[in-house]
This record gives C-alpha cells, structure tokens and sequence, in this order.
C-alpha cells in the first residue's frame, strides 16, 4: 500500500508539472496570437491598394491588351509550389491536415520549395522535386523574410520555366478554425466581385508598364498574407492543444487525488482496526 501511495503521489506531481507547462505553452501562443494580428491590421491597408491596382487593370476592358493576357492566361506547364508549415509540433492535426492537402494538390513534376521543418521531412520522404528548403522559426516573420523565398518564384515564372506558382497553407478563419487553403498567385486571377469606385485614372507610362511594375509587389502581398496566416494559425492550433492537454492534466492529477485519499484513508482505517483487534486479544 505505501509503494502504491508513493506512486500516486509521483503521478500526481507529473501531472500537475505537465499541467505548468501547457498552460505556458498556451499563453505565449496568445501572447504570439494578438502580435501577429496587430501585424496583420497594419500590412492590410497595403497589400488592399496593390491588389485594387492590379484588379482596376486586369477587369476594365478599355485598359485590356494582349501584352496583359500573358499574366492572367492559364498555360500548360509545370508549376512551382510553396508549402508553409510550422518548425515544430504540439498544434493538434494542423500539420496532418496541410499535408493532406498538399499531397492531393501536387505533382510528380512540380517544382516545390518549403518552408518550415515540418512539411519538409513529409516532402523529402516523397521525393518530390525540392528546390529550397527555409525555417518558419518561432517569431512572427518580417517582410524581410520573405525576399529569399520569393525571388525563386520571380526567377522562375519570369523565365517561363513554371506557368503558375501556388502556396499551399493554413488559413486562419479564427481561434478554433484553422483550414488548409491553396491559393494560386501566378497567373493572377480576375476577382469576379471586384467593384470599381469609378474613379478615372490616369496610368504613366501605360497601365502595361503599371501592371508589369506591380505585380511583384502583388506577388510579395499574396505571398506574406499566406505566411501570415500560417503563422497565426499554428499558434491558434498549438494554443488550442495546450489548453485541451493543460484539461486533461489537471483532470487526471484530481481523479488522482482522489483515489490517494481514498487509499491513504483505507490505510490509516486499517491500522486503527488493527490497533483495536490487539488491543482485544490483550
């Protein structure tokens, strides 16, 4: 019985230090949560005017031309992919469910550049066509971070090597819906429920020149909006996680309270019946 004891009581104490470390798992994902949206309000009013630009070109017929169908025409070709996915783990099924999705979306002939660690054992293991590799890391990603990634995809799609670039995430929705999503930058897309304000613009030197200009800003936009919502999502994920396995802790460190008490006050009931049956034999 006082082995059984001590082993309660070492499970109690593991349970109540997991407990510890979940819930700070889960602060700072929150704490990392309301950083990011703070991030985001402030790149919104940005990347909304460059895509107005591009849109207000590539959906008035008057402005249309030959040389802009060349960026929005679909054309049979390779394809080079993104992948974002967290460095690390503790974020429920977030992971399984991105690669689920990029599982059913790739090729055997695409071109794929990942980042973070996660999607890249899954990748590698497949033996998919992998041009670089880069880390998520742990704090939110600056604008900065992303030039490496991106310059691939200028050389590349420039180049006519690839006719459509992809990023396959996770998109935030908010703190308990985080959805795998795959958003096709390149060729760009006319948005169907674009309103114009109808103002009339002036473009110099010419809404070609404009829209060559923009599109890699466009590019840059779409794509740190993607890593964005990555990044927000897994700390929404892992946050979530945390606070189910903080729960579980807490409940298996009661209900192992509770059988110790039980058992500590069968012990001591048993030494008194003990204590009074030697007493009567006496």
């Amino acid at each position: 019985m006082a082995q059984n004891l001590q082993q309660l009581k070492k499970r109690i104490k593991t349970s109540n230090s997991i407990a510890q470390i979940a819930k700070a798992m889960e602060m700072i994902s929150a704490s990392k949560i309301r950083k990011a949206q703070d991030s985001v309000e402030k790149h919104n009013p940005y990347a909304r005017k460059i895509k107005s630009i591009v849109q207000r070109i590539i959906n008035d017929h008057d402005l249309y031309s030959k040389d802009v169908e060349k960026f929005l025409k679909e054309i049979d070709g390779k394809r080079l992919v993104y992948i974002v996915s967290p460095d690390k783990g503790l974020a429920g099924g977030l992971v399984v469910n991105l690669l689920k999705a990029a599982s059913s979306y790739l090729r055997s002939d695409d071109y794929i550049v990942v980042v973070g660690k996660k999607a890249s054992g899954d990748i590698t293991r497949h033996s998919y066509n992998i041009l670089a590799s880069f880390e998520m890391g742990t704090k939110f990603p600056s604008y900065g971070d992303i030039y490496p990634m991106i310059d691939i995809a200028k050389k590349f799609y420039i180049s006519g090597e690839v006719t459509k670039v992809s990023v396959i995430y996770t998109e935030f929705r908010n703190m308990l819906i985080q959805r795998p999503a795959i958003e096709e930058i390149f060729p760009v897309k006319p948005d169907q429920e674009f309103k114009d304000d109808a103002t009339d613009y002036l473009f110099e030197p010419s809404p070609l020149q404009v829209l060559t200009d923009l599109l890699p800003f466009y590019f840059e936009v779409e794509f740190y909006s993607a890593i964005m919502n990555a990044y927000a999502s897994e700390q929404a994920a892992r946050m979530t996680a945390m606070k189910n396995a903080k729960d579980n802790a807490n409940d298996i460190s009661a209900s192992l309270t509770n059988i110790y008490n039980r058992s500590r006050q069968e012990k001591i009931t048993n030494e008194l019946l003990d204590l009074a049956n030697g007493q009567q034999g006496m």
